[in-house]
């Protein structure tokens, strides 16, 4: 009989049935592993949301401890909410060098340094976080320095794999390490692979990061007269080091726009990530001495984010660098799912501008950190899994990766999505509960942004707002002056004009109708008003624009 008490529980809080807020919490007796703390970007339905970050409510629950937070590498999708956990507990939080000062910026930057412990460990180690025996094993992927993660059990071992490739020919010579997988799938069993789904519904292998470089120098040489200037990711390294480096081996000195950007940069220069040639990097005042022919620019904004150097210089708000009719853009990223809109009107405004623009579905100069189809089946065939968990990615990843499993003859495979809480046993991988996996929305530097609230400001931009304002004699209780309605949002021009005098004689003719009550509720009438303005707007327009009512003198 299978010993009850020596079982794993995972919850999942986020990235399985969306792409980012990457969060896995793996439960032995009473205490707790964290496996990344990710944010996920808003998309155009959450409007003035910043950010979006798991919901921590299941964790923070009395008699359960938190023995530390594993980060398997240095995306914000996988670190970005620290700080916001952080806020309520403090935490010990493991992962390579880079990772953690990538970390560190952002906690510090929410003033949280001193509830965080950071503890640096290394390709292969393998150390105690309270009960749970972690080893981290070196994995290839568009940041430097990932991790797969393994837990040692009684029962075999549960790997997650991160986010990981199959790279052959990495820039840096770190390969995703099969043989360290092989090895323990021999010598203790893999009780269950978690694995990374983002690529999953895509044949064959993905190509490697070294590819990059050569189409990039490709186009260099095309563009040998042109002023350059690439968008890739802050934290894609890798990319950078290879744009660097091209643009070195054409003459081409390198200014670098992004504050984050430049801080990544630095940071991997003084662990010894990258390598890049000295003196190539320039200040801002020296670009109008250089030639184009002789300047590469390096930015942020791939993604199309508004406050991003690219977008800024897309649409002419840059304070320092303008585009200017035949420079050359390279986009070397893809469109995260939901950001498709976005980049696109930066390509435009770019073209507007006479820029040349080269992306990721013209030409060579971005390829995927995350694993085909193939480069998983590879995986599968030498860990030998008994049980298997797609993770990170839409539903569609998520099945399309079970079912490479499937074919792998994996026995148990199981399809989560957020808030499923499964138990890990000798014999059964069973769903056995639900927490609390709704989003967090963050707006500024609150995280208080209910769906309430979000409702509103949906309704606010497809619809407007209508306000009622009404003075009344304190004393006598009645109108005192025709109620002035004021609208952003509704209606515009001259019927609109009618339509709002109109409204306001409605409530007018309402309000002289009353009776002489010297006891007038404010609350009771605002909400009669609220529904009689409501009422007339949706006859009328059929619209359903927010109405405020606005009582002066009760």
């Amino acid at each position: 009989m299978t010993d009850l008490i020596n079982n794993y529980k995972i919850s999942f809080l986020g990235g399985l049935g969306e792409i980012g807020k990457n969060c896995a919490v793996v439960q032995f007796k009473d205490k707790l592993l964290i496996i990344d703390c990710g944010i996920m970007f808003p998309t155009e339905e959450m409007p003035g949301v910043d950010l979006v970050i798991p919901d921590f409510s299941s964790i923070l629950e009395s008699g359960r401890e938190i023995s530390g937070v594993v980060i398997t590498h240095g995306h914000e999708d996988h670190i970005g909410a620290l700080g916001y956990l952080l806020a309520q507990i403090p935490l010990k939080i493991y992962g390579s060098s880079l990772a953690l000062k990538i970390s560190a910026f952002r906690v510090n930057e929410l003033g949280l340094k001193s509830r965080a412990t950071f503890y640096e460990v290394s390709d292969l180690e393998r150390l105690s976080i309270g009960p749970f025996d972690v080893e981290f094993i070196p994995v290839t992927h568009s940041v430097p320095h990932s991790f797969a993660v393994a837990i040692h059990t009684e029962m075999g071992a549960i790997i997650h794999t991160g986010d990981f490739k199959l790279d052959l020919y990495p820039t840096d010579e770190r390969r995703t390490n099969l043989s360290r997988f092989g090895e323990i799938s021999r010598t203790e069993t893999v009780r269950l692979l978690l694995a990374d789904s983002t690529n999953a519904d895509k044949a064959g292998v993905t190509e490697s990061e070294s590819t990059v470089g050569v189409e990039l120098d490709k186009i260099f040489s095309d563009r040998s007269d042109s002023r350059i200037i690439t968008a890739c990711f802050a934290s894609h390294l890798h990319r950078i080091e290879q744009i660097i480096n091209v643009a070195n081996s054409h003459g081409r000195r390198v200014k670098i726009l992004g504050k984050s950007m430049s801080r990544n940069i630095k940071v991997a220069c003084d662990l010894n990530v990258i390598d890049i040639p000295k003196n190539i990097l320039i200040e801002t005042d020296d670009i109008d001495k250089l030639d184009d022919s002789k300047l590469c620019i390096i930015c942020t904004g791939s993604q199309g984010e508004p406050l991003a150097a690219l977008s800024q210089l897309a649409f002419g708000q840059y304070r320092s660098v303008s585009i200017k009719n035949g420079d050359t853009v390279i986009l070397s990223s893809h469109p995260i799912p939901g950001n498709e809109r976005s980049v696109s009107k930066v390509i435009n405004a770019l073209g507007v501008k006479g820029a040349d623009v080269y992306h990721s579905m013209m030409s060579s100069v971005h390829v995927s950190g995350h694993a085909r189809s193939h480069e998983i089946s590879t995986l599968i065939s030498i860990v030998k899994p008994k049980a298997y968990i797609p993770v990170h990615g839409e539903h569609r990843h998520l099945k399309a990766n079970a079912s490479i499993a499937q074919k792998m003859g994996v026995s148990q495979v199981l399809v989560c999505l957020d808030g499923d809480v499964v138990e890990v046993t000798e014999q059964d991988l069973t769903v056995v509960g639900k927490v609390d996996s709704s989003y967090v929305f963050v707006d500024g530097i609150l995280d208080d942004v209910d769906s309430n609230l979000l409702h509103e400001r949906k309704t606010l931009a497809l619809d407007g707002i209508v306000i009622a304002i009404v003075v009344i004699d304190p004393v006598s209780k009645r109108l005192i002056h025709p109620t002035k309605v004021i609208t952003r949002g509704w209606v515009d021009s001259v019927e609109g004009d009618n339509l709002i005098e109109k409204a306001g004689s409605v409530v007018d003719d309402f309000l002289l109708d009353l009776p002489k009550n010297p006891s007038l509720d404010k609350n009771q009438l605002s909400d009669e008003i609220k529904i009689l303005v409501s009422r007339f707007v949706r006859s009328n327009t059929k619209r359903k624009p927010t109405v405020v009512p606005v009582i002066i003198g009760i």
